[in-house]
């Protein structure tokens, strides 16, 4: 074959491959990316669910919320359990149970009711510290008593490293939340108690009180204050009060401080 039938030839072929080249290359498509599966909320609400228990203080005629810690440990707002040695306590298999033990610290407004039957479904309980503003949470409770077992609200964080501590000159008592975060989950009487969720289903904190004048404004307290404490808390059901010299009183200066 001479030179000059050669030539064409060739640039003929490579004319061809670069456009069967560009032609793979333009129907080509990548594989999708599979992201992480993320559980929905309303999965996570199944989950958690069940270590939430109504709260009824006979003895003073008022009800609350609270969540389990242990099998037969209930954490609650100290408020809930106050001046009580009877209570009902719901579970959300409608089961009821009577308890007649509470302990409580003043200080940080926390109450614990232990059950004599190990029958809770206790919840994961997570941290406060590496939590940032406007983040969302959940809360579950029982707001205007038991006819609205476990409801949830839903929010964001929207206050951190709040310090309460300061007279309330309506009542004329001191607040006494020195340690404090709150969020814009809409919660009522009743919630009182009820466990702060992150949505990692782990428990944040326990919602002590609210404002009525501001709406959307529910004070929590961290459950920090008390996790390492916890071994110790069944010791104490033998005391009238939840006290530990390792708790002293100190400054604040956010939630990296050790307690």
């Amino acid at each position: 074959m001479s030179k000059r039938l050669l030539i064409p030839l060739i640039a003929v072929l490579i004319a061809f491959g670069v456009l069967q080249l560009k032609h793979k290359y333009l129907d080509y498509k990548p594989a999708a990316i599979i992201p992480p599966q993320q559980i929905s909320l309303p999965d996570r609400v199944e989950q958690v669910s069940d270590s939430v228990v109504h709260i009824v203080n006979e003895t003073q005629g008022w009800q609350g919320s609270g969540v389990a810690i242990s099998p037969n440990i209930i954490m609650t707002a100290r408020h809930v359990v106050e001046g009580g040695d009877d209570f009902i306590i719901t579970l959300p298999d409608a089961n009821e149970y009577k308890a007649i033990r509470a302990i409580s610290s003043k200080k940080y407004d926390l109450g614990f009711i232990k059950l004599d039957e190990p029958v809770l479904k206790p919840a994961r309980l997570g941290s406060i510290k590496n939590c940032r503003l406007g983040e969302q949470v959940f809360i579950i409770g029982s707001p205007f008593g038991k006819v609205n077992f476990n409801a949830i609200t839903l929010g964001i964080i929207s206050g951190l490293n709040r310090n309460y501590d300061f007279y309330d000159y309506a009542t004329e008592k001191s607040i006494g939340w020195q340690i404090a975060f709150h969020s814009d989950a809409a919660t009522y009487a009743g919630n009182s108690g009820s466990p702060v969720f992150n949505m990692s289903g782990r428990i944040i904190g326990i919602l002590v009180g609210g404002r009525s004048d501001f709406e959307s404004l529910s004070y929590c307290v961290p459950v920090d204050l008390v996790v390492r404490d916890l071994p110790l808390i069944s010791a104490m059901f033998a005391m009238d009060n939840y006290y530990l010299e390792e708790m002293k009183e100190q400054s604040w200066d956010g939630y990296g401080q050790e307690y």
